[in-house]
């Protein structure tokens, strides 16, 4: 059974009000009291007390009597004057430690419904499972439940087609958020940094933000995201977990994304990461928490390279790294792959992937070789420059891959006959498409432009 809420006496809450016809509802809950009252439209009804051992008994009652009328067809009439939110640090920590847990959400809904707060009951209704009470609840409290939020439900990046919300809900908060801008597509004039986030951040509704999704931030090609990651260095985002920069992103060289590394410190708790951008600048990673953690480019600095086998994240589970094409702004060398393969300290690392590299073919004996790999349970070379005649070097150390459950090579230049060629030398040899160009100047990296 979920923990009851700290025995405070609430303070007593507005009447809600409902209306069907001519008739109407109405319900007060006072501490331990619930008091209905009920009647024709005008008159003074007829008025009915009922009193409970604890608040949080009466909270559960009242939200029964609620979901009844409103089942009957009853519409609340909202009050125009705007409630301010309660606020629990002590139940406010507990979600933040871990916002994936709903029985923290519940405990915090009879909270707030005993303060009268309409959050309790939007959290009641969605973490129920009650999608389309819940929408009703929302959208006769949407001045409480977004404010200034309600400009910027659509993503302004002006691809309607695509249909991508701003903001997606869970438990009665904002759980996701997905900013993106693109001033040659939309007519919007704003800052998504001052517009968007600085207000997401301030509302109540943001105060337990899961997942952050950044994408193009003004002009795609010229406008880095600096002035987004400002304000999120500026903040402290405990409950993030998943943080994606770059999605769907069609020319990915030409997505600049500026200086990410000024937000780790903002982030502690972060278990998923993923960059999908041309030009970035990671610095010193330090993510304890992280689990996951892609870097998908087509032109990876040897800066970016370093600081990636040089982070501090000892719970990482799963890292893809994309090197990809001189042409492309790649400076990474296969040094600073192996200076990845060198790490003695990942010791829950399962899938690795150094992918979408020139020097792939390079890779294959100081892989055999390394301790990390022994380890792994997916070792994906996918998306690089990976020949024919390179089947020959895997071969001669299969016994150092005999241990993985996949070996991906997927996206390269090997022919159906060299794939058959590596059965055997994993449980799985992946490879959902390959490129068989014979001419070697039209071999490239999957992933570059």
């Amino acid at each position: 059974m979920p923990a009851k809420p700290p025995a405070t006496k609430p303070e007593p809450i507005r009447p809600r009000y409902f209306e069907l016809a001519d008739k109407f509802w109405e319900i007060t809950l006072d501490d331990t009291a619930v008091t209905t009252r009920h009647g024709k439209v005008g008159s003074p009804g007829q008025t009915k007390r009922k009193g409970f051992e604890a608040y949080y008994e009466a909270t559960s009652e009242a939200r029964k009597l609620v979901n009844a009328k409103t089942k009957l067809g009853y519409l609340e009439k909202v009050s125009t004057t705007t409630p301010a939110a309660k606020s629990n640090p002590a139940l406010e920590k507990a979600i933040a430690a871990n916002p994936l847990d709903e029985a923290a959400y519940m405990v915090y809904a009879d909270w707030l419904q005993g303060q009268g707060d309409p959050r309790g009951e939007l959290i009641a209704l969605q973490a129920g499972g009650k999608d389309k009470p819940a929408k009703k609840f929302f959208d006769g409290h949407v001045d409480y439940f977004l404010g200034p939020l309600k400009a910027h439900v659509k993503c302004h990046d002006g691809f309607v087609d695509k249909k991508h919300p701003a903001f997606t809900w869970k438990n009665g908060f904002i759980y996701g958020a997905r900013l993106a801008h693109n001033q040659y597509a939309s007519e919007w004039k704003g800052k998504l940094a001052t517009d968007v986030l600085t207000p997401l951040l301030a509302h109540p509704s943001g105060k337990f933000l899961v997942e952050l999704t950044l994408n193009e931030n003004d002009d795609p090609a010229e406008d880095t995201l600096d002035d987004i990651f400002d304000v999120i260095a500026s903040h402290s985002l405990p409950s993030l977990r998943k943080l994606r920069i770059g999605d769907e992103v069609s020319q990915i060289s030409w997505f600049r994304v500026g200086n990410v590394g000024k937000i780790w410190k903002a982030v502690p708790n972060l278990t998923d990461l993923e960059i999908e951008a041309g030009e970035f600048k990671l610095g010193d990673i330090d993510l304890s928490n992280v689990v996951r953690a892609v870097f998908h480019t087509g032109g990876l600095s040897k800066a970016n390279a370093k600081s990636i086998a040089a982070a501090r994240w000892p719970k990482l589970e799963h890292l893809e790294v994309y090197f990809g094409d001189p042409e492309y702004g790649c400076t990474a060398k296969l040094g600073e792959a192996l200076a990845i393969l060198e790490r003695a300290d990942l010791s829950k690392l399962r899938y690795l992937g150094l992918k979408n590299a020139e020097f792939q073919a390079d890779l294959v004996p100081h892989l055999a070789s390394s301790k990390l790999v022994r380890q792994l349970h997916t070792l994906d070379m996918s998306c690089g420059i990976l020949l024919d005649e390179h089947v020959d070097s895997i071969l001669a150390h299969k016994d150092a891959f005999k241990h993985l459950a996949v070996l991906d090579v997927s996206s390269t230049w090997l022919t159906k006959q060299a794939v058959k060629r590596l059965k055997g030398v994993a449980k799985t040899v992946k490879c959902d498409d390959s490129w068989n160009d014979a001419n070697p100047q039209y071999r490239y990296v999957r992933v570059g432009e």
